[in-house]
């Protein structure tokens, strides 16, 4: 029980100023009948359409806030509610037999009661047929009905589907709070602090996580970054042999290219004496290159890499970038004390 109250308090942690708009919508009773939830994932999407079910549902408010403790809280949270229908992708798509499953829902009075709350997960991921089966309801909603459709980029999503809702964004999590979720999840500070410099998407942050890609990427590219900043060219070899081993494709790449120019900006950072970087774990080592590198060939280090995604946004082959960029760090470095 205490878990499930427990999650009654995401949205308002993840989400304060969304939840209290909701409130005052519910109390001035103002309810859209459809409302397209957007941001990155992990930032409280369905957190928010929940605690909406369960500000409606509960029957033991507090104040305005769901007591996250009675019957219609827990069948909430725990998904058996009868008159809260959620549905998510079926493998890649949620396709227009679950709609039309969702539509039946709709003309349906409420099992319990007249309100109903319906919740469609990663919405962008409609098929056409999908979506355009649904415009139905959108268009001409019938009785106490609300709908959240969640996505992660409204323009995912269909033109016609987006003109019917009420569009919110969901804001960013600040990176302190998603520090400590990431440690709570047993991931290193050290670690945490990279990733939420990489991303502050929950979701790209648990692909960076599985299979240890994260750790990875991190001990290659620590390596690459130390030989390149002695001049020593063969950080060439590590490029061939250990980085392009974990440059699956175009997303993985382009983390790579932001860990690297993570390393140009703690340089730097350094250099004028900030105390926040990204590679806490190295900062002896960093500190010691900053104090041995002048501004000039610091900032020369991140014109460098700082172009790097757009050269991949253009097509061009990811090694041949990548080994260019060693090439140039390595003269720069060879020239330090210059």
């Amino acid at each position: 029980m205490e878990d499930l109250k427990n999650l009654t308090n995401q949205a308002v942690e993840k989400q304060p100023e969304i939840v209290k708009r909701f409130n005052e919508m519910i109390d001035s009773q103002h309810l859209s009948h459809a409302y397209l939830l957007t941001g990155a994932g992990g930032i409280g999407k369905k957190d928010v359409a929940q605690w909406v079910a369960m500000r409606l549902f509960c029957i033991d408010l507090q104040g305005s806030m769901p007591c996250g403790e009675c019957e219609e809280c827990t069948r909430i949270m725990s998904g058996q509610h009868p008159d809260v229908v959620e549905i998510a992708p079926d493998g890649q798509s949620i396709k227009v037999e679950q709609v039309r499953f969702l539509k039946s829902e709709f003309s349906k009075s409420g099992v319990e009661g007249a309100r109903k709350v319906f919740i469609i997960e990663q919405a962008n991921k409609m098929t056409t047929s999908a979506a355009n089966s649904l415009l139905k309801f959108i268009e001409e909603p019938s009785g106490e009905v609300t709908a959240f459709l969640l996505a992660e980029n409204r323009s995912l999503m269909l033109p016609t589907i987006v003109s019917r809702t009420e569009i919110i964004e969901l804001k960013p999590l600040p990176k302190d709070r998603l520090i400590k979720e990431l440690t709570e999840q047993n991931i290193a500070e050290t670690d945490a602090r990279i990733l939420t410099r990489l991303t502050n998407d929950m979701s790209e942050i648990q692909t960076l996580v599985d299979n240890n890609w994260i750790l990875d990427a991190h001990k290659a590219l620590e390596k690459w970054f130390i030989t390149a900043t002695t001049g020593d060219i063969t950080a060439f070899v590590d490029v061939q042999t250990r980085v392009m081993a974990l440059a699956k494709d175009r997303f993985y790449q382009e983390k790579i290219l932001d860990l690297m120019m993570l390393y140009a900006m703690d340089l730097l950072e350094l250099k004028f004496d900030q105390e926040t970087i990204t590679y806490e774990a190295n900062r002896r080592q960093l500190q010691e290159l900053a104090d041995q590198t002048n501004v000039r060939q610091l900032l020369a280090v991140a014109d460098v890499l700082l172009p790097l995604k757009h050269q991949l946004s253009q097509n061009l082959n990811f090694q041949s970038v990548v080994e260019k960029a060693t090439i140039k760090i390595c003269n720069i470095f060879k020239m330090r004390g210059r």
